[in-house]
């Protein structure tokens, strides 16, 4: 079964701030029941809270999609541990129905064994992986050109001492946070604090001023959080104020329609190369021998099967620890179909204030992707371009 602390619930005629509030209370009940093996009245609390998702207005279960999805599929778990094989399949099918799409997930959640076997259940599952078992769709995908190319623009890094970041820098004293040990630790410091700092609400809409200062004291004062795009910008600011060439790296989908990440790209010159930072998950990512990745190296290893894992630390808002499978094998694996970002890193590239311009960015396709790469600007094949080093 998943655990569903990061889901979102509501009801109806209330503020999202009620409905979080409402489906954490819930989520502890039924904790308690499944702790205690209580698996009927885990399913009873679980249906409950179904009905309470389902008699919500249209404009609140858009957001809250997810969930009725998770609850059919915990109900499934449910009735398999109870050995209700016809009735947990029945919820699996409706878990697909409404969104359901962790494959990853599925094939290794024991609480389905009862039922692995059933060919109604293996049925649906052979479907769920042909839409839904990313890291082949990424294998299916491909990879990339590598090739020298002058007439793509090179990436540019604002240099710490402009004036912004010089602001940034001396009002959060970053060289405390940062700490005086190397550049390594200072890299997952720095990630630590902004995690820590911010918490992460998808659902959050971008304040109007988004300047890293005023972010974080708007969050504090108004006890909210940020999407991922907004808790990049605030760890690529911070990074490009303590002299890191960094940037903010948008993960998205094959499906357009799909959700997308972004993370951040941090260059080490003590490794001379990228690496992969995640302040949403408070997330690194690392080879079987504890060496640091970046994107295109965790890309390869989930498309090859080679070993991945994320430090024991990563989690979810300090609520929910985060694990390789959900995180690396399902979340990313999903997100690194193509990888989006500004040609230009420095202050304030997002910003929603009136007469801002639009910032150039560039987007990385697999090569199978020319149909798309040939028809619109700002698209490359090129992983030797897009990846370039600082120094290049």
């Amino acid at each position: 079964m998943v655990m569903m602390g990061n889901l979102h619930a509501a009801q109806a005629q209330v503020t999202m701030e009620d409905v979080k509030r409402y489906f954490t209370e819930q989520s502890l009940l039924v904790k308690q029941a499944r702790d205690f093996q209580d698996y009927e009245r885990a399913e009873e609390l679980d249906y409950a809270i179904l009905r309470t998702v389902l008699s919500y207005p249209e404009d609140i279960q858009k957001k809250i999609n997810p969930v009725k999805g998770a609850l059919y599929y915990n109900i499934a778990c449910y009735r398999s541990l109870m050995n209700k094989k016809e009735e947990a399949i029945e919820a699996f099918a409706k878990a697909v129905e409404n969104g359901w799409v962790n494959f990853i997930y599925t094939i290794k959640d024991k609480d389905l064994e009862n039922i692995r076997n059933e060919k109604r259940f293996t049925a649906m599952v052979d479907r769920l992986q042909e839409e839904n078992d990313f890291p082949n769709i990424l294998k299916q995908a491909g990879g990339y050109a590598h090739k020298k190319d002058s007439l793509l623009p090179k990436f540019t890094y604002l240099p710490p001492n402009d004036c912004n970041l010089i602001r940034i820098k001396e009002h959060f004293n970053l060289d405390s946070i940062a700490g005086y040990g190397d550049e390594l630790s200072k890299i997952k410091r720095l990630l630590g604090w902004v995690h820590n700092m911010v918490r992460h609400d998808g659902q959050a809409s971008d304040p109007i001023s988004n300047d890293v200062i005023n972010l974080i004291n708007t969050c504090q004062k108004e006890n909210r959080g940020l999407n991922c795009r907004m808790i990049s910008r605030i760890l690529n600011e911070c990074y490009l104020a303590m002299g890191l060439k960094s940037r903010s790296i948008t993960c998205l989908p094959q499906k357009n329609t799909d959700d997308c990440h972004v993370i951040n790209l941090v260059y080490s010159t003590t490794l001379d190369k990228w690496l992969w930072m995640d302040p949403t998950f408070n997330a690194y990512v690392m080879d079987e021998n504890g060496n640091l990745l970046n994107i295109a190296e965790v890309r390869e290893r989930l498309i090859s099967g080679a070993p991945l894992k994320i430090n024991e630390d990563a989690n979810w808002n300090n609520k929910k620890k985060e694990t390789k499978e959900h995180y690396l094998d399902f979340y990313m694996a999903r997100n690194l179909y193509s990888m989006k970002c500004v040609l230009n890193s420095g202050y304030d590239t997002e910003s929603q204030i009136a007469g801002k311009f639009s910032p150039v960015t560039v987007t990385l396709y697999p090569s199978s992707a020319l149909n798309i790469i040939n028809k619109q600007s700002g698209c490359t094949d090129n992983a030797t371009y897009f990846w370039q080093s600082p120094q290049q």
